[in-house]
């Protein structure tokens, strides 16, 4: 009977008719019910802008509760609207049909973002918003109502953002790791600086190292006054490093005489030979011809 009243009232139906809202909740067309279980919905709007009617609803803001209830999330959902007209229906009564379904579909958005955001932490938005988005999409993926005289679609967009008290205190914990990367980052350039200056220091002595003059040199660079005196402590220095390697000499043949070991001799010659070398004495190159195999 119900699809008979429904042939009779198109058939009576004139173009001019008044714009109507059509409030039936499902379509109980039998193709449109086969297509909707057989093949995969199609997209929320699936043809021109300039076809039918588009509306864009102010952003819908919902208090939800995060995992355990303790917190909540803040969730803004924005709603776009497409009425596309059928045979018969005139264009200026699509924006009844919009009307008509929006407490409906508002209803089916706190269902759906209630339950999605009680699976996560009140801290996670970002991934609170990925699963609520994805959840909206396949909500609302089929048209919100499908008859013979209009099809009315709705496409959803979700952002998730922290409730006031989480938000408060993530802002101090921001502060904090902020602070702590503004540390790390001096503290790795102050490093950096220190290990230059390091490596300069070791070139510097160590090309210092091979001149025993180095010292007064660097002396005389600092304070390039009263360069007599600075010259006269160094002739000072070296007559006293010369009379204490003098000392050791003489300790060093007693120790040859009184043992007699060649070893002994060998490592004394070499020794010897460092200390001079340090006094800044040239030297000949040690001999191969040792005395002994000349016979």
């Amino acid at each position: 009977m119900r699809l008979l009243r429904k042939i009779w009232n198109r058939i009576r139906r004139t173009p001019a008719a008044a714009p109507h809202a059509c409030v039936d909740a499902e379509p109980y067309n039998p193709v449109m019910l086969t297509h909707r279980f057989m093949q995969p919905p199609p997209r929320p709007c699936d043809h021109p802008l300039d076809e039918g009617l588009h509306v864009t609803d102010e952003g819908l803001v919902i208090e939800t509760p995060a995992r355990g209830d303790a917190l909540t999330f803040t969730v803004t959902v924005w709603c776009s609207w497409c009425a596309q007209p059928k045979a018969g229906h005139p264009d200026g009564g699509l924006l009844p049909e919009i009307d008509a379904k929006r407490p409906a579909a508002h209803r089916r958005l706190h269902d759906v973002v209630r339950a999605t955001a009680r699976g996560f932490d009140a801290d996670l938005a970002q991934q609170a918003e990925e699963a609520i988005e994805k959840e909206l999409t396949a909500a609302f993926l089929a048209p919100i109502h499908d008859c013979d005289d209009v099809t009315v679609r709705c496409s959803v967009r979700a952002w998730v953002t922290l409730g006031e008290e989480v938000l408060e205190y993530q802002r101090g914990v921001g502060r904090d790791l902020l602070e702590s990367r503004a540390r790390l980052a001096l503290t790795r350039a102050h490093v950096e600086r220190l290990s230059g200056e390091r490596d300069l220091w070791l070139g510097f002595l160590e090309e210092s190292a091979k001149n025993w003059r180095s010292r007064f040199a660097v002396q005389l660079a600092e304070h390039p006054v009263n360069m007599a005196a600075t010259m006269g402590v160094m002739e000072s220095e070296r007559r006293e490093e010369a009379d204490r390697f003098l000392s050791l000499v003489h300790n060093v043949v007693r120790a040859q005489q009184a043992v007699n070991v060649f070893d002994l001799v060998t490592d004394s010659e070499s020794a010897l030979r460092v200390a001079l070398e340090q006094l800044g004495v040239r030297l000949p190159e040690p001999s191969s011809d040792l005395p002994w195999e000349r016979v």
